[in-house]
């Protein structure tokens, strides 16, 4: 039997900046990692990309890239250092990573294979650009035209409201729907301050300018009578492992509420349970058919009355679930995956199901947040 490495950056995944709900997500799953191997007996092990050079762990290995989300360039690297360890398989590969990355990349993919998505114009936006744009106004000078002609291209006005966000990455925020401009000053300031905080973190790549979408989102009253409710998102995301859809999970502030809001939101999934199984026979099958590689995420949000929409593409490496059971169902279903590359046994869903439910402590079939489709 071949070893199953997974390769994880743990200087950058620990690193005293990091963004601590990430840091708890990242030991969770190393911890989970090392729970399946002991229950399954496989050899697998947490190898940090930093001692690729010396590849005792790594040579031989079926190796899975389980890192926190990378530059292109520095995925590049990373997974040619793990075949020129002698890996003897390294996933998923880098063609595969930017198929499912870049807004660029897959967007008339899904909207030729007929999955609903916002209408988007793309504006290629190059380094040397990305670089100097130092203000709105240097958005005016250098990209505005581009902009609204190509706004005109994918018929959107511009007056009813865009979205910005790069290719390859949103600007993180708690209100992601701050970074909106409905006419020509905010537009430029809402670019300036998008590229501005993607160009440190990730790759800019260009401009994807949305349509305005009208969200559904859920209120969580924090004591019954409070009329300060809180307000999360409605979105779940859907996981797509070899080709096969496996789960959708809540894509939103879950974890982290305090219990009681932990509890009412399980409350309102429950309630829209019909609504996300709805969604998901709606859009899995288009999903399938589009000429994707075989592992991603797709994240898909509500229109008012229900309607679905997805709203990116996301690798399966990068994907980060704030849900526990959500996150035990992928690690289980991931690792018989590379377990069975590696020479092992294939495991069946039941017994999938059963390795979750160790590593969650509760039934992920039970789990509000969580739908499986049978």
């Amino acid at each position: 039997m071949s070893r199953v490495a997974l390769l994880s950056d743990l200087n950058r995944a620990f690193d005293a900046q990091a963004d601590p709900r990430n840091v708890a997500m990242i030991r969770r799953r190393h911890a989970f990692w090392a729970q399946l191997a002991r229950l399954h007996g496989w050899d697998l092990a947490v190898c940090d990309v930093a001692q690729l050079d010396a590849p005792q762990g790594v040579r031989g290995s079926v190796s899975w890239i389980d890192l926190p989300m990378l530059p292109r360039a520095a995925y590049h690297s990373v997974f040619a250092r793990a075949v020129a360890a002698g890996a003897a398989c390294v996933l998923d590969l880098p063609e595969h990573v930017e198929r499912v990355l870049g807004l660029d990349r897959f967007y008339s993919v899904l909207t030729n294979a007929g999955v609903p998505m916002p209408r988007t114009a793309l504006l290629p936006v190059d380094a040397a650009v990305a670089a100097a744009i130092d203000s709105p106004a240097a958005v005016r000078r250098l990209l505005t035209e581009a902009i609204y002609g190509a706004l005109f291209d994918a018929e959107i006005d511009p007056h009813a409201g865009v979205f910005v966000r790069g290719f390859y990455a949103s600007a993180k925020s708690k209100n992601p729907e701050l970074y909106y401009g409905s006419n020509q000053a905010d537009i430029e300031a809402t670019v300036f301050e998008v590229v501005r905080r993607l160009r440190v973190a990730l790759d800019v790549g260009g401009l994807a300018l949305r349509e305005h979408l009208d969200l559904e989102r859920i209120e969580i009253a924090t004591l019954p009578g409070d009329r300060n409710a809180i307000r999360v998102p409605f979105e779940v995301r859907l996981t797509v492992l070899g080709g096969r859809f496996l789960m959708a999970s809540y894509h939103g502030p879950f974890e982290v509420l305090i219990d009681d809001a932990r509890r009412r939101l399980a409350d309102e999934l429950t309630a829209r349970s019909e609504v996300v199984q709805r969604a998901v026979r709606a859009v899995v099958p288009a999903l399938l058919t589009a000429d994707l590689p075989a592992n991603y995420v797709a994240d898909v949000a509500f229109a008012r009355e229900g309607q679905p929409v997805v709203l990116e593409l996301n690798p399966l490496y990068a994907a980060g679930y704030n849900v526990p059971s959500a996150h035990a169902l992928l690690v289980a279903a991931l690792g018989a995956d590379l377990a069975h590359r590696a020479g092992y046994a294939a495991l069946p869903w039941t017994q999938i199901l059963d390795s979750a439910a160790t590593l969650a402590g509760e039934r992920v079939e039970q789990s509000p947040a969580v739908w499986l489709l049978g």
